[in-house]
């Protein structure tokens, strides 16, 4: 009887502390990359005010959104070490005040030239903001509890495109011409200064680690740091614990290779699902281009929470990964079949954009279970390098594709799509099976996963 008390005391102390922490950290994580995915995709809501200003084509339009990315595939891995040196907090505040001020400069350019610069900038003020934020997670939530907190997280991705795709087209209409001052010089500077303005409430909503959480209670405490530390006894014979090691892990890059594959299709239509929604509704206002574009992302938002829900309650790891991603390739495919069909193929984004960022938050339960210290500050900023180069391959390619079929049709971009989603079904398959694979299934078997990271 003794025991049974002393567990459900347990059980309730990991409740209230997980409670707390999730809270506590969720909102104003969610906000801060809600606000940073804004700023980074909002070029193509702008887009037709700002080719007119400057004069750009389909591929130089493409060439624009992806350069962001050469910052982020360079300055991902450095980046990562000094949030790791001097804390995922601090960074996270570092990187928000930069792009806050980049973004704000932008505002200022007249040529292509100085937008492909501000471009690169803007990568390299927002390097390391996502690693940092996986970083942090890991530092905080036990592996099972870590897949829910992860899905929380990747909802700030289609809530930025659901909600941010509206906000600037009514920002685009609002402030259009304002003091003389086209509207989208004037989307900039506001959702610039938006960064600036978050960024001292994360600083002070963040914590550095558990033992200076004075927000907790001392058995709240004991309890979190004791259940940490026994996941990184557990997986001790499963994972890679060294910095530079990780950086030359064979498991390690599998991972990239396969989030590059799991994002290349998502990377693309984040910038050009308004110019494909104003294709299929010729003539539509800013604002209305913006509410339609939102469509397939507020349908990937309720994928990755009920893909997360189910994840919550099962164990079948494997499958909470490939059947997303399987849902994906079938909305790709059918977009490139009926890709002349333009509200049909924009239907079928939605199915495509669904699985494909409901799979990711279940792909991350595989490489934070493998990677632990100062392996995971260097492991998972190399994945997100390498997914950065498909995410200025991705809106390149679409315009590159699109510009060069005779019609100007989008088929062969989404063929690119779907082809991209079969090899990161195989790559899926071939990390499962691996040691990283097994670190996984080892967590399982010693309780360190719950059903919620299954």
């Amino acid at each position: 009887m003794a025991t049974i008390d002393q567990g459900s005391a347990t059980n309730s102390i990991e409740q209230a502390t997980i409670r707390k922490i999730s809270r506590r950290f969720m909102p104003v994580i969610i906000l801060a990359y809600f606000v940073a995915y804004v700023d980074r995709v909002n070029i193509g809501m702008i887009k037709p005010e700002l080719s007119a200003d400057i004069g750009l084509t389909d591929i130089t339009f493409g060439l624009a959104s992806g350069l962001i990315f050469i910052g982020l595939i360079f300055f991902e891995i450095p980046s990562n070490s000094l949030a790791w040196r001097f804390g995922a907090r601090r960074w996270i505040v570092r990187v928000m005040l930069s792009w806050g001020v980049v973004v704000i400069a932008g505002s200022l350019i007249q040529t292509p030239g100085q937008l492909y610069l501000m471009r690169i900038m803007l990568g390299l003020a927002e390097a390391g903001m996502a690693p940092a934020v996986f970083l942090f997670l890991a530092q905080w939530f036990p592996g099972r509890h870590r897949a829910r907190a992860l899905s929380a997280f990747y909802l700030s991705v289609p809530i930025a495109l659901a909600c941010g795709s509206p906000l600037t087209g009514w920002l685009l209409e609002t402030m259009h011409d304002a003091v003389g001052i086209a509207g989208w010089r004037w989307v900039l500077v506001i959702e610039g200064a938006a960064a600036i303005a978050v960024a001292p409430v994360v600083l002070r909503r963040l914590s550095d680690r558990p033992s200076a959480a004075n927000w907790l209670t001392q058995p709240e405490r004991a309890w979190l740091e004791s259940a940490l530390a026994s996941e990184d006894t557990h997986r001790a014979g499963h994972t890679v614990s060294s910095f530079r090691r990780s950086l030359i892990d064979k498991q390690v890059w599998l991972f990239a290779v396969t989030y590059l594959l799991l994002g290349y299709g998502t990377n693309a239509l984040v910038y050009w699902m308004p110019s494909i929604v104003s294709a299929a509704t010729v003539h539509a206002p800013p604002l209305q281009v913006g509410l339609i574009s939102a469509i397939p992302f507020a349908c990937a938002g309720a994928g990755i929470y009920l893909v997360g829900r189910i994840a919550e309650r099962t164990r079948a790891r494997l499958w909470n990964m490939l059947a997303p991603v399987l849902i994906s390739v079938l909305g790709f495919g059918a977009a490139w079949l009926f890709g002349g069909h333009r509200v049909l193929a924009i239907v079928m984004l939605c199915v495509a954009l669904t699985g494909a960022l409901a799979a990711q938050p279940q792909f991350w339960t595989m490489p934070t279970a493998y990677m632990r210290g100062a392996a995971a500050a260097g492991g998972i900023a190399l994945i997100n390098s390498v997914n950065n180069i498909g995410g200025f391959a991705g809106p390149y390619s679409f315009g590159w594709l699109k510009q060069a079929s005779p019609s100007g049709s989008t088929s062969l971009a989404f063929l690119a799509m779907t082809a991209a989603q079969l090899l990161a079904v195989g790559c899926i398959l071939i990390a499962y099976r691996s040691t990283a694979g097994r670190a996984l299934r080892a967590s399982v078997d010693e309780g360190i996963e719950s059903p919620a990271a299954a």
